[in-house]
């Protein structure tokens, strides 16, 4: 299936934001219908038909105006589900143009599993999955135990996502390297992969990783080639793992795909709020190492090799934990964003090729694109407009590259009540 240019695309100018949806847009765009402007308008706490009244207290304070609780709620609700260290996930295959897939909360902040998709085409946000909304109080969070780390409609306990998700284009599967066995503050992470069919609107999971600990902080990339989703642990909790996630194949007994080997922590103490992504042309994945604000790289082809330090020239930033790094295929080069860095989008090659005898190239070449002058700037512009304590520095994966007939667009996805923003790159 082709995906198609939706026509804001075209009438983008480079070096420039863009507010493409919420009550005021650019470019010229109209306001899409009320109750798909904002990601919060998707709350299946504010749907009477899933999350009724429970009391007259409650019913008082929806009649005064007030955001509703529900048992799923959390100590932050619904805002968790951007602010609580979570990311996203671009999927082409799922409407015309494609679209952004939002899912998370975690830890005691949220514990509701619905599933929500930013159509690019049409501009509006709907909630695809309700997520498990039947239980009761005693249902969700500190004391609530599920060893498969899936609610009883099947769909998993969210975690904070941090960049542990990714897209499989050719399964059509949202894909979510670990799990939670039980929430609140005391948090339980597991090593069992969840996999959002975006054709069936289902989840399925991976089976238990026995010694991989995959806990908060990690990063993935998705190996197309390879078809692996590969992963790499955090230190919080004693993450101690490089490791990949094949997801084909039924095992016959609830579960599907299979691990690889379990590498070793291959930055072991610097590991959180890192970011990696596969340049699929030199077959490298690149490493965003905040820590020592340097690029790394590992082999997909020998995973088992140490991790490289690279040299980079150029107007490289300082770089940043919860930033973003991905792949432009029409411009053949990687993008790195941080939300620190004003607005700013920077492009990466490689300089030169391999040395004889060596998988890594060891030099790459930053480059800054700065805001046009007098041009909106997205994450003040978000801040400012939220009602919502707002993680000004988080982005992870919320920062994504969709590529559609030649062009490559930024897509960033923000805070619950504010706009989806747009950057063209060619």
């Amino acid at each position: 299936m082709s995906t198609v240019i939706p026509p804001w695309l075209e009438r983008m100018s480079l070096n420039c934001w863009y507010a493409i949806s919420g009550d005021r847009p650019d470019l010229g765009l109209p306001p899409t219908p009320l109750g798909t402007r904002y990601l919060d308008a998707n709350d299946p706490a504010r749907d009477p038909q899933l999350n009724p009244a429970r009391s007259l207290k409650e019913g008082l304070r929806r009649m005064l105006g007030r955001d509703p609780m529900s048992p799923w709620r959390g100590t932050a609700g619904f805002s968790a589900i951007t602010e609580a260290w979570n990311s996203a996930a671009y999927a082409s295959r799922f409407g015309a143009s494609g679209s952004m897939i939002v899912f998370g909360g975690g830890h005691n902040d949220y514990f509701g599993s619905n599933v929500h998709a930013f159509d690019l085409a049409s501009r509006q946000w709907r909630r695809i999955s309700d997520g498990y909304v039947r239980g009761g109080d005693r249902d969700y969070g500190a004391g609530a135990r599920y060893p498969d780390s899936v609610y009883p409609d099947g769909s998993p306990l969210p975690p904070h996502t941090y960049d542990y998700v990714q897209y499989d284009r050719l399964g059509n599967d949202y894909l979510l390297l670990k799990g939670q066995t039980e929430l609140g503050k005391a948090v339980k992470a597991v090593s069992i992969p969840h996999l959002f069919n975006l054709d069936t609107l289902r989840w399925r999971r991976g089976p238990q990783h026995r010694t991989a600990i995959l806990n908060s902080g990690g990063w993935t990339t998705w190996d197309a080639s390879r078809r692996v989703l590969w992963g790499h642990s955090g230190d919080d909790g004693g993450g101690n793992a490089f490791i990949g996630f094949h997801p084909d194949g039924d095992n016959g007994n609830a579960t599907v795909g299979r691990w690889t080997e379990h590498f070793p922590n291959k930055l072991s103490g610097i590991a959180n709020h890192n970011a990696m992504q596969i340049d699929p042309l030199h077959d490298i994945i690149v490493v965003s190492v905040h820590a020592h604000d340097a690029l790394y790289a590992l082999d997909p082809a020998d995973p088992v090799r140490e991790i490289v330090r690279l040299r980079s020239v150029g107007p490289k930033p300082l770089l940043q934990p919860f930033a973003a790094l991905e792949y432009a295929p029409n411009i053949a080069r990687l993008v790195y964003f941080s939300p620190l860095d004003h607005g700013i989008v920077y492009t990466i090659t490689p300089s030169r090729e391999p040395r004889l005898g060596s998988r890594s190239i060891e030099e790459w070449t930053w480059q800054a694109h700065q805001p046009a002058a007098g041009t909106l700037r997205p994450i003040a512009d978000a801040a400012a407009r939220s009602r919502f304590e707002v993680n000004r520095a988080h982005v992870f994966g919320r920062f994504r590259i969709v590529s559609i007939e030649g062009i490559d667009v930024a897509i960033l996805v923000r805070h619950v009540d504010s706009p989806v923003y747009a950057w063209r790159l060619n």
